[in-house]
């Protein structure tokens, strides 16, 4: 019962933030993060370069300070982007459209997220057996994280047997507090 009442709340949130963003900021957003980390990770060396020369920082923060640099500078380009795009779909009047999709992209990432926060809970003991016994939603929710995870594995190869590897991990911590 816990376990609804907290999915119910996340969907909730999911509908709001959805309907609010829309489909197209959504998927902007989620492919903004992704491409920002990568250029941040890639670029942020030769931006603590220029920051290093041109800015009085200490370099110790240079490689957090253009690491940040870069990730909020593509994140927000690629936004605007998003927003100039939406403007057009509202002009096309597709906006309920647009908010539609944004409320399932929304439910579908949250669902995800949840999944993978049950998966954690679940390994490291937190949640007793009765509250996932009397959960309603826990066997609907419970395999999206993994699988979804488990699929990007296909794709990007750092997500391989992810869960697999954490479970084999979480069982040796549990054998190891075991034999304390």
């Amino acid at each position: 019962m816990l376990l609804d009442i907290i999915y119910v709340v996340i969907i909730v949130l999911a509908v709001l933030h959805g309907y609010s963003r829309g489909l197209i900021v959504g998927i902007f957003s989620l492919i903004a993060i992704i491409i920002g980390l990568a250029a941040a990770m890639k670029l942020s060396a030769v931006v603590a370069g220029f920051i290093g020369k041109n800015v009085n920082v200490s370099e110790e923060w240079l490689p957090l300070i253009s690491f940040a640099v870069v990730f909020l500078l593509v994140v927000l380009l690629i936004r605007w982007g998003a927003k100039a795009i939406e403007k057009t779909v509202e002009i096309a009047m597709l906006g309920w459209v647009n908010k539609l999709g944004g409320i399932i992209f929304y439910v579908a990432i949250y669902t995800i997220v949840f999944s993978v926060l049950l998966f954690y809970i679940e390994q490291m003991k937190l949640i007793r057996q009765e509250t996932i016994d009397k959960s309603v939603v826990y066997s609907f929710v419970q395999p999206w994280g993994p699988k979804v995870i488990n699929g990007f594995g296909s794709i990007i190869p750092v997500f391989k047997d992810v869960f697999d590897e954490l479970e084999n991990f979480f069982e040796k911590i549990s054998a190891k507090i075991s034999m304390l």
